[in-house]
């Protein structure tokens, strides 16, 4: 397929909507027919209310319609089309499906077939745990990590022992607090249950609604869940913030960490007596993103130049690496 051809079915608009195939915008609007949001990260969805007045229909997951309610980024039910992973829904001559991909709990790679042609986008993902598209004739992809400058030289399961060494550390002492984004926080919570972390987990009313969801989602139990006026001075307890509530919540008696995809230095890194830094992220590193590419082999790559740092880097790199034609967008 002509690179011509093939930009006219699938790029990225100057506002971060996506295009794929004819009909379909996904993170970003454009006025197309059907939306897809591809998981409930603020930075995947603008525009959303004007997608739900122009468009016909606004496709995610079960999970991330309810994540979406929660968060008070309502669809109204009329407007939904729910695609649990692997179903197939039909709308004119396009065919959607919904892959997995390893983010936060529902989030999805969309995947459009048309007469003559199938692209792809894979949303925010990191592997493993995110099975490559293959064969697109147009791929778009993530590259938050978008140079080896940014790559980890540890892997996730380092950082997930690191932190439950310093949760358990901290517990010992009595409180530990943990900041994050949503969809990450609740990842941790199902983490740390999984390895034996029985201590209450606390946070605000809108955490623990996600937990609950994201509980189902991974099939994983994560209570007792309480709010933080149900906590006792002195007893082991977990407290899970979103980051942004760090800077008025760090002086308290406690251990604090913050998870941070950011942080190179290290593993963990100590910033203050009881402050840390744990390297945990939920976006693929610079050497995942090309494994990606290397096994889906589309005909074209677009790196997403609106959400990714130097995704022109990136490009280039998979150009020259491994032969196939790519550029960065917008």
């Amino acid at each position: 397929m002509e690179q011509a051809e093939a930009l006219r079915l699938a790029s990225i608009t100057r506002r971060g909507a996506v295009l794929l195939g004819r009909l379909v915008e996904a993170d970003g609007f454009a006025g197309r027919l059907v939306r897809v949001v591809t998981h409930a990260h603020d930075d995947h969805l603008g525009g959303l209310s004007s997608s739900v007045r122009r468009a016909l229909f606004v496709a995610a997951t079960p999970t991330t319609f309810r994540f979406l309610e929660i968060l008070g980024r309502s669809v109204p039910e009329h407007k939904r089309l729910p695609l649990p992973y692997e179903q197939p829904v039909s709308v004119k001559e396009e065919t959607i499906t919904l892959h997995e991909a390893r983010h936060i709990a529902g989030s999805a790679q969309v995947e459009v077939e048309g007469p003559k042609y199938r692209v792809g986008y894979t949303g925010d993902f990191k592997m493993p745990g995110t099975e490559p598209m293959r064969g697109l004739d147009v791929l778009v992809i993530d590259a938050t990590y978008g140079s080896p400058a940014s790559q980890r030289r540890w892997g996730e399961w380092d950082a997930l022992a690191a932190l439950l060494e310093l949760v358990e550390e901290g517990l010992r002492r009595g409180t530990v607090y943990i900041y994050g984004f949503n969809g990450k926080l609740q990842e941790v919570m199902v983490e740390l249950r999984l390895r034996g972390v029985t201590a209450p987990f606390a946070a605000d009313p809108r955490t623990i609604q996600l937990a609950r969801v994201a509980s189902e989602f991974y099939s994983v139990n994560v209570e007792p869940l309480i709010g933080y006026d149900s906590m006792v001075d002195g007893e082991p307890v977990v407290v899970f913030a979103h980051t942004n509530r760090f800077r008025s919540m760090r002086r308290r008696p406690g251990v604090h960490i913050r998870l941070t995809g950011m942080e190179l230095r290290g593993i963990v890194v100590r910033v203050s007596e009881n402050v840390f830094n744990v390297s945990f992220s939920d976006h693929a590193s610079f050497k995942e993103v090309i494994e990606y590419v290397e096994e889906a082999k589309p005909g074209l790559v677009i790196v997403d130049a609106y959400r990714g740092r130097e995704a022109r880097f990136t490009a280039k790199y998979i150009e020259r690496r491994l032969g196939i034609p790519a550029l960065a967008l917008p």
